[in-house]
């Protein structure tokens, strides 16, 4: 393995690369470069998406995944975990190309200094890490090493319209704040329906009714699984609600561009503000917004096979209600 982990010539997670768990299917999607000027841009995108295995972060994905319960908690966690890996050898190779190219050379020059005093020696990559970090934290006066991490952004979004766009599937958007530049990690976060049993599949029925499975009168050993499918509901449903929240958004935009026609003609109007969901808003209007969000996508067939609209619908509604009330 080489010193700077993950690093390699044109052998790195290309585009497209997927790894899969019993619950979750994640797939690399790409890079994206800010804060530098459009053809650094690409030269880093290009080195991202050809010369670096991003498999350790799609793993360290699936463990945070596997307990999931709420985004932000989620977002955290997994926040959390990369800063910690990036301070370890594991996630050397990543860090070290986001450091200023003076720290780079620094780092280079502390390497050789290392290999030459220790020519006889067969030091491993670990072993080398921590004295490079041992003689960086020395040099410095006690300067931590941990100082060097940037900050760390993790952001689970719904994708709305589009050819990527399932009900199951979210975009995770991982964002290395570097001082060189802001390099953000796409990847596409797919959750298996999992009907495997009986107990799954009216597990799943019971999931998309209630809130909170320990108010259920079924033995234990059922709970989890049903604590799961709520689990899994809430995950498509978020999909929905945000479908009808756009909707909204977009309807009040255009009402707002029809009045604004008409009061610069004179006539009179009313004003709705931006994803104002008006409180007003009855069953049937919840539920027109819902199908007006499928409709918008030409999603009808996928959303009655998966039985959105006949299962999921009402909890999207009981949502939507809180979240007008």
């Amino acid at each position: 393995m080489s010193f700077f982990s993950g690093l390699s010539f044109n052998q790195g997670t290309k585009p497209g690369f997927q790894k899969t768990s019993e619950k979750f299917g994640v797939c690399f999607e790409g890079i994206e470069c800010e804060n530098v000027a459009e053809n650094q841009a690409n030269d880093v995108k290009i080195k991202f998406e050809t010369c670096y295995n991003w498999s350790q972060i799609i793993d360290m994905m699936f463990g945070s995944l596997e307990y999931f319960y709420d985004a932000s908690d989620f977002e955290d966690d997994l926040q959390d975990e990369i800063k910690d890996w990036l301070a370890s050898v594991d996630g050397w190779g990543l860090l070290f190309t986001l450091l200023p190219f003076e720290f780079q050379q620094y780092f280079l020059l502390m390497y050789s200094h290392i290999n030459m005093n220790h020519q006889e020696d067969d030091i491993s990559n670990e072993d080398m890490f921590y004295r490079i970090k041992a003689m960086y934290e020395s040099e410095t006066q006690g300067l931590p090493f941990s100082d060097l991490i940037p900050r760390v952004e993790v952001k689970l979004l719904q994708i709305i319209g589009g050819p990527k766009e399932h009900e199951r599937r979210k975009m995770l958007l991982i964002k290395f704040n570097g001082s060189k530049f802001k390099l953000i990690a796409k990847f596409s976060v797919d959750k298996k329906r999992l009907r495997r049993t009986l107990a799954e599949i009216a597990a799943e029925v019971v999931g998309q009714m209630v809130e909170d499975s320990e108010d259920l009168e079924i033995p234990e050993t059922l709970k989890e699984i049903v604590s799961d499918k709520i689990v899994d509901a809430d995950w498509v449903s978020d999909c929905w609600l945000t479908k009808v929240q756009n909707s909204r958004l977009l309807k009040s935009r255009r009402l707002n561009e029809e009045n604004s026609k008409r009061m610069n003609s004179g006539e009179n109007y009313e004003k709705l503000d931006d994803c104002d969901l008006d409180d007003r808003m009855d069953n049937d209007t919840i539920e027109e917004c819902l199908v007006n969000a499928v409709n918008d996508d030409d999603n009808v067939e996928e959303a009655a096979s998966s039985g959105v609209l006949a299962t999921c619908n009402a909890r999207v509604l009981n949502r939507v209600r809180r979240l007008v009330s």
